[in-house]
């Protein structure tokens, strides 16, 4: 029993990142950014939930997608608002099922989520 007690504890910590925060408020952006969970597929691929925290704790917007480290592209596979300071999603994200594998724009959020995602794993 403590044998599949510590298996599950030590998959979980290989396969869920809880709330931390990759990228912080700016002068020129003032949402505080943060990975929800991250799980990597057998094919290496990243599916990660994140979420920006708006200004005065406003809302959270949450993104889900998938995040190639070898390639440095990601994947919105969507997404959703709430009002207020969340931590997870409390209700369910929407599918984006009209986006595409992109390439990543220097200094953006989600240049920064791909990066901390993918030196997370490494």
């Amino acid at each position: 029993m403590k044998n599949i007690i510590f298996t599950i504890a030590f998959a979980c910590a290989f396969s869920v990142v809880a709330n931390e925060m990759y990228r912080a408020p700016s002068s020129g952006d003032s949402g505080t950014y943060f990975i929800v969970s991250s799980e990597k597929g057998s094919d290496g691929i990243l599916t990660v939930i994140s979420s920006r925290i708006g200004k005065d704790n406003a809302y959270t917007d949450f993104t889900k997608l998938n995040v190639n480290c070898a390639s440095k592209q990601y994947f919105e596979l969507g997404g959703s608002s709430e009002d207020g300071a969340k931590k997870s999603p409390s209700k369910p994200i929407k599918d984006w099922s009209n986006s595409k594998w992109a390439s990543l724009v220097p200094g953006s959020s989600k240049s920064d989520l791909v990066r901390y995602v993918c030196n997370k794993r490494k």
